[in-house]
């Protein structure tokens, strides 16, 4: 789609492209904001006209979203939007309503529905996961126009830090869960990552653990192993590949997820506390003790700068020195 202006009229005239044929109109407006919503309008009947498109219900759409995730998404991502799907098709008002009539009173309504049982970011993951099912229908030509999807404000947010007294609460805690929440507090592992870390990825001649897969390029790195890391793996048991198991069974992320929320209110932590917590806090901790933005990314592996940048707290003496350099 192509808004532009004619030397002979003040008014949007549009160009819209519809199986190989090219359609040029006026919008009769000189509001662009307008133009461009009879624009959309216009394609809609176009598509329909000429391609024969006929929105479908989102019940029906999001079977075939999900089953075009395996191989495009990784599977961690793809069991997050089927999870948070069945809730939009569990609300029979969104889930009979077809695609091009979804609006933002209707996404209002599902979220008064959801309010009530569950917290704002649950809500949130299935705004989130609405709005790809709706750019998806757009990128394959069954949707013209893709509605507005708000995210709830002030949903709780994952930059809890764990201090150094709640760590020790974990430590002496019976279950794995007590060599668990330090370790990964001192290597910034995230959960898939622990979960699969095999021994021959942990090196105790050199003292690092040797992350090779992970969620980016960025994520294959070396981690030096502190003290307490080297303890806590010494001291567990080797009955499989895998670093971390339960009763001689690998242990899944789901679970470590439970137990660190039943631990959590058993401690009395607040709700901010979730797993990714133990991450949060071994890059702040990074950040308070003067490691620069490049350090924290080659630690973390973050996949972009920008993210480790946040974790970056430059003391007096550091800024006195950029100040010198100026001088």
């Amino acid at each position: 789609m192509s808004l532009y202006r004619r030397t002979d009229s003040e008014n949007w005239w549009s160009r819209i492209m519809v199986n190989g044929v090219l359609h040029q109109f006026t919008t009769g407006t000189a509001n662009k904001n307008l133009a461009r919503a009879v624009e959309a309008s216009k394609r809609t009947e176009l598509l329909k006209a000429d391609v024969g498109l006929d929105a479908p219900t989102l019940d029906a759409f999001a079977r075939r979203f999900i089953s075009s995730l395996p191989g495009r998404v990784s599977a961690e991502t793809a069991t997050f939007y089927l999870g948070h799907s069945k809730p939009l098709i569990a609300f029979k008002p969104l889930a009979d309503c077809k695609l091009d009539r979804i609006d933002s009173p209707l996404i209002e309504l599902f979220i008064s529905h959801r309010q009530k049982t569950v917290t704002k970011t649950t809500v949130n993951h299935s705004l989130r996961t609405l709005r790809r099912m709706l750019h998806k229908a757009a990128e394959w030509n069954l949707l013209a126009k893709v509605p507005k999807v708000r995210l709830l404000p002030n949903e709780h947010s994952r930059e809890y830090v764990l201090s150094a007294a709640t760590v020790e609460r974990f430590e002496q805690l019976p279950g794995l869960i007590a060599q668990l929440v330090p370790f990964l507090v001192d290597t910034g592992l995230r959960r898939r990552e622990a979960v699969e870390l095999t021994w021959d990825q942990v090196n105790f001649e050199e003292r690092y653990i040797h992350i090779r897969k992970s969620k980016s390029k960025a994520g294959r790195r070396k981690i030096p192993m502190t003290k307490r890391v080297e303890r806590i793996l010494r001291e567990l048991p080797r009955c499989d590949d895998r670093v971390f198991t339960r009763n001689g069974k690998r242990i899944k992320r789901d679970w470590i997820d439970h137990v660190f929320l039943d631990t959590r209110r058993e401690l009395g932590l607040p709700d901010e506390a979730c797993l990714h917590s133990c991450r949060h806090t071994f890059c702040t901790n990074l950040g308070e003790r003067g490691a620069s933005a490049f350090q924290i990314q080659q630690l973390a592996g973050h996949a972009s700068i920008s993210i480790s940048q946040r974790y970056v707290h430059p003391d007096k003496s550091n800024l006195d020195a950029a100040i010198a350099l100026l001088d």
